[in-house]
């Protein structure tokens, strides 16, 4: 073997060992990442949240979703979202029981009792609007309560409001799906 055909293998085995390396560390990275991730907690109970409570989420979420006060039917929707998963899905009245009182511990007093304006401004000052969590951020070891009410409580009150009739009206469908918006659309061809 010529000395410049053995400096290539050699230089192949260390880039083949590189790129092993970076793949086991990403894979370690994110196997760690989702071991710390929120999660809610499957043991607690479900039921019925506290008045309270619930109207500080109602609040959370209608600051969060379109950032003015909602109409009475889309609030009812956002709401319904609220109580169907307190009272149906382990660990979610837990959350939204910390939430609130985390909402109230930053202002000092009702959250939702605050102008949309204000509310928006408290979710801005400590993010809690940002509810597109990056995994690098589920290893810093302080403000996990923050970051399980960003993770999981605001993406379920986002992802709740728009699977919603109302959030579908939000992004520009007049109908609902499953539902017939006009008859006579179904019965011929869509003009351009």
């Amino acid at each position: 073997m010529t000395r410049r055909r053995a400096l290539g293998a050699l230089a192949g085995l260390a880039a083949a060992g590189v790129a092993l390396l970076a793949e086991w560390r990403a894979g370690l990275l994110t196997t760690l990442t989702e071991k710390l991730a929120p999660r809610p907690d499957s043991a607690s109970l479900v039921g019925r949240l506290s008045g309270r409570a619930l109207d500080n989420v109602v609040a959370f979420g209608e600051s969060l979703v379109e950032g003015r006060v909602l109409s009475g039917a889309e609030r009812m929707f956002l709401l319904e979202h609220v109580e169907y998963r307190a009272a149906n899905t382990p660990g979610y009245r837990a959350l939204y029981e910390v939430t609130s009182h985390r909402l109230d511990e930053l202002t000092g007093r009702r959250f939702a009792a605050l102008s949309i304006d204000d509310r928006i401004a408290v979710l801005s000052a400590h993010r809690l609007d940002a509810y597109n969590v990056r995994r690098r951020e589920y290893l810093v070891p302080f403000g996990r309560r923050d970051l399980a009410i960003r993770s999981l409580v605001a993406r379920d009150l986002v992802d709740g409001y728009y699977r919603s009739p109302a959030g579908w009206l939000a992004v520009g469908y007049s109908a609902f799906p499953g539902r017939c918006g006009e008859l006579t659309r179904y019965t011929r061809a869509e003009s351009s």
